[in-house]
């Protein structure tokens, strides 16, 4: 969107998504197939002990760094991906703007 003004923000583009759009929706997509799958992981819940939030950060870092910051990127690019495949083969793409119909 900005970067048919300000041509610098194109460096900001680390993923190289086709589109703002694309990314947008992609990025909603993996959204909500993440609440989905986290959705069963609810009824089960998790037993907690009493401990310091600096220990329990310790504890988790290492988890936390490797599925919920690098899974993102993955999945919101396979997502474009795939959508840009889409619309490529002919495919319906939701990203473009219908015509209004001529009388």
């Amino acid at each position: 969107m900005f970067v048919a003004f300000y041509p610098q923000l194109q460096a900001l583009n680390l993923m190289h998504l086709q589109t703002p759009q694309s990314a947008i929706l992609s990025a909603i997509i993996f959204h909500a197939a993440i609440i989905v799958a986290l959705i069963p992981a609810c009824p089960r819940g998790c037993s907690t002990a009493p401990t310091g939030a600096s220990a329990l950060l310790v504890r988790n870092l290492p988890h936390l760094r490797s599925r919920w910051l690098i899974v993102p990127f993955i999945g919101i690019k396979l997502i474009d991906n795939g959508h840009h495949r889409r619309s490529l083969a002919g495919g319906h793409d939701m990203l473009k703007r219908s015509a209004p119909p001529s009388s």
